[in-house]
């Protein structure tokens, strides 16, 4: 009956746009979900209006790992959208956040005017501050200071002398995640973290400013500014996927922290909210001369 089910209450919106009773169809969509995945982890509940020229979804699962497995969460995500489209003649926008455990680990978007290309990103494959998908423990912090190859920022900034940046994954000339520091001292700097979106080049870019906390750099992400660049989408996409990503930084509280740790060639980086649980995973980053350029069509 899963299979059946995934599709039932989509049905009952598109005959609803086709009788011209969008009330009617809010009504019967209110209580229920507009679609499942076909295994059932994953419900789809509108949050707004039914057709509309933006269309917006919240996704629900119990388990983190619903969203990052088997691609079940774009597979609902392109159902959304076909059914969306097909039912609302004047939709532009159809965009979804996905939580479990009271956190957004999940954000997609696709509009029309890119013949509803959809951008994506999730949780287990990104560790900057937008994985929250991926938390440590309360200790994670502490114990990371202690380890004997632990580099402070000024140690940070000796060793970047004559780099442009630090590159994640890097194959050589392009990365799958970059850091850059902005005005950079021994005390502070404005950290530039981005994050490939889309085989397009579309990315994130979130910066935020950073004081030396114990060799720590240490800032509130509440205050951060995220933007989405490049690509072919809109800038009303782009203002849609920022302000839905910035719910990400929301359980972090008022502080994370960037440490360091050396390794040949470059560091290990990780990201700590204000309790000391880790953000994300650690990261394996290398020294860039050149600004880092991430890569494309990987």
């Amino acid at each position: 009956m899963k299979v059946a089910n995934a599709f039932v209450y989509a049905a009952t919106l598109a005959v609803a746009v086709a009788t011209a009773s969008l009330t009617y169809a809010q009504g019967l969509l209110a209580d229920r979900p507009f679609m499942r995945s076909l295994d059932g982890s994953i419900s789809a509940r509108l949050d707004g209006p039914a057709c509309a020229d933006n269309v917006a979804f919240n996704f629900t699962g119990p388990e983190t790992g619903a969203f990052n497995s088997d691609r079940t969460a774009t597979r609902l995500m392109n159902n959304v959208v076909s059914n969306i489209r097909d039912a609302c003649p004047r939709v532009q926008l159809v965009s979804a956040k996905g939580s479990s455990g009271g956190r957004v680990v999940y954000n997609a978007i696709a509009e029309r005017s890119t013949s509803w290309l959809l951008l994506e990103l999730g949780g287990a494959q990104d560790a900057s501050l937008f994985a929250s998908g991926a938390r440590g423990a309360s200790g994670d912090q502490s114990a990371f200071l202690r380890q004997g190859n632990f580099a402070g920022f000024p140690a940070v900034l000796q060793a970047m002398r004559g780099n442009a940046g630090l590159c994640a994954g890097s194959d050589g000339s392009t990365c799958t995640a970059a850091m850059e520091f902005n005005n950079p001292s021994a005390d502070a700097a404005t950290i530039v973290s981005r994050t490939l979106v889309q085989e397009d080049g579309t990315q994130a870019t979130l910066t935020y400013g950073a004081t030396n906390t114990n060799g720590l750099l240490c800032g509130n992400p509440q205050q951060a500014t995220i933007e989405i660049t490049g690509g072919n989408s809109s800038a009303a996409l782009r203002q849609r996927f920022a302000t839905d990503l910035r719910a990400r930084l929301e359980p972090y509280g008022s502080r994370v922290c960037t440490g360091f740790a050396s390794r040949a060639g470059g560091f290990v980086s990780a990201n700590f909210d204000e309790s000391g649980a880790r953000v994300g995973n650690e990261t394996v980053m290398s020294l860039s001369s050149t600004a880092p350029r991430l890569r494309q069509g990987s």
